[in-house]
């Protein structure tokens, strides 16, 4: 085995590793689902929001309030 392959060995290794500990941090989070309708006011969160600002539970004019310490 010369240099060549131990570099190629140790960056394998190296990408390996990498990837188990990617893999092992999305295992762990949880996606909060995004609410349909806001939990102040009770209209309906655009789709675009949804999927913009994932796990948001007000429309925006309620997030403003909340953000301002309103609601």
């Amino acid at each position: 085995m010369d240099a060549f392959d131990r570099a190629s060995a140790l960056e394998a290794k190296q990408t390996e590793v990498a990837l188990a500990n990617h893999m092992a941090k999305q295992k762990n989070k949880v996606e909060i689902k995004s609410a349909e309708e806001c939990i102040e006011c009770e209209k309906a969160i655009p789709k675009a929001r949804q999927e913009a600002v994932k796990g948001c539970q007000y429309c925006v004019n309620c997030q403003e309030l909340a953000d301002k310490g309103k609601l």
